[in-house]
């Protein structure tokens, strides 16, 4: 498994293949709007990665250097593709987000919406601590639970 920066002719695939995930499906985010947000991204020079298994994409990483108050990085969107959890994607790809950001901040932030058990146990496992929560922030019926690393 290698972690590499994204290329744009593959954003369209990529996208499709997450875009049955649960979470992308409960904040209604198509392939079709995914491809387009994560081209917007590298745009703008946002970082995103992906998880690289022998030339297929097992998942991917956008994220931020900084700006989360004004003191760290920010992970926008951390998903794989059906079948990758539990195969070294997920570690691989949050590795290569921190090592990044701790090139530039001491901090780094995510949110995790709060009936996302399985996204609030890895974390907690790569040692984030829960320690907010913003209520019905993206949606009404979400919590979003803010979590942080130094």
């Amino acid at each position: 498994m290698i972690v590499r920066p994204a290329r744009h002719d593959e954003l369209s695939a990529l996208a499709t293949a997450v875009a049955g995930q649960e979470l992308l499906v409960r904040y209604e985010i198509s392939s079709t709007r995914l491809a387009q947000l994560l081209a917007e991204a590298l745009g703008r020079g946002e970082p995103v990665l992906v998880a690289d298994d022998a030339g297929t994409a097992r998942g991917f990483a956008w994220y931020l250097y900084a700006g989360t108050l004004g003191v760290g990085g920010y992970l926008r969107l951390i998903v794989l593709t059906p079948g990758a959890a539990g195969r070294g994607a997920g570690g691989a790809l949050l590795d290569a987000v921190e090592a990044d950001v701790a090139a530039r901040a001491r901090h780094l932030f995510l949110l995790v919406s709060h009936w996302n058990q399985g996204a609030r146990r890895f974390y907690a496992r790569r040692g984030y601590a829960e320690v907010g929560r913003l209520p019905a922030f993206v949606r009404a019926d979400t919590d979003e639970i803010i979590c942080w690393k130094r």
